[in-house]
Formats: C-alpha cells, sequence, structure tokens
C-alpha cells in the first residue's frame, strides 16, 4: 500500500472529504486529491499538520516508503524544528530564571495545566518522536 492510498484510507476513517481535509490543511482540493491519487507529495509543514488532523503516526502513512534520500531530508526536517524548539525552550528558562520560589511553582502548574488541554496539545510533536525513537537513528 503507497502513501497515497493510505492517506485516503486514513482521511475517510477520520471521516473527512477531501474539501474538509483540505480546508483543517489550508490547502486546495486538488491538492488533496493529488496527495492521494500520487501526483504530488505534501510539503513538510502540510505533512505535519496531517500528522496532526488525521492523528496518525508518520510510520503508517510512510511504511517502507522513505528512499534514502527522503530519510535524509526527514532527518534534516527534523533537526529544524528541534532547533526552533531549542531557542524556544532557552527563552522559556531564561524567563523562569526570572521569577522567585512562588512564580516558579505557579509557572510549572500553569505548563501542566496547558498540556492537559487538547487545543494546546502539539499532536504532530508527538507523532514525530515516536518516529524518531523508531526510525531515525
Amino acid at each position: 500500500m503507497s502513501f497515497a492510498s493510505r492517506l485516503k484510507q486514513a482521511r475517510e476513517q477520520a471521516g473527512l472529504t477531501q474539501q474538509a481535509f483540505a480546508d483543517k490543511l489550508g490547502v486546495t482540493k486538488n491538492s488533496i486529491s493529488n496527495y492521494e491519487n500520487g501526483v504530488s507529495s505534501p510539503k513538510w509543514d502540510i505533512l505535519l499538520k496531517i500528522f496532526d488532523v488525521l492523528h496518525v503516526d508518520p510510520n503508517f502513512l510512510y511504511q517502507d516508503n522513505f528512499s534514502p534520500i527522503e530519510a535524509a531530508s526527514l532527518r534534516s526536517a527534523i533537526q529544524a524544528v528541534d532547533e526552533q524548539e531549542q531557542a524556544q525552550i532557552s527563552e522559556l528558562t531564561s524567563d523562569f530564571k526570572k521569577l522567585n520560589d512562588d512564580g516558579k511553582v505557579k509557572a510549572l502548574e500553569r505548563v501542566h495545566e496547558l498540556t492537559e488541554i487538547s487545543r494546546y496539545q502539539n499532536l504532530y510533536a508527538i507523532a514525530f518522536e515516536q518516529y524518531k525513537e523508531k526510525n531515525i537513528k
């Protein structure tokens, strides 16, 4: 089964039409059709949204499909995301150090609360972490 057919299967299992899926991804219905027919492949930013919207593991969509070049591109994309995340962590750490002990306790409580609210959860980051653990050495 190809990426295109797995994508279509995942979209249908999510109960989304091509148009509804396109709207959630911020692309055209024609783009979805092209992805599902193997005419074109989504760019990395759209791929991340696909993982999030469909709640799928990257392994499901890409089982045995990565060429060495694609795997290298994925590694580069992951590294870029990791670098951006490191910059955000540095900023958070800097701000956290400015707080007194009570402020630090409150900050940790609020961050924990945010991780429990689904609209703030980063599902594609979770999927990427799973993918990295299983496939990227």
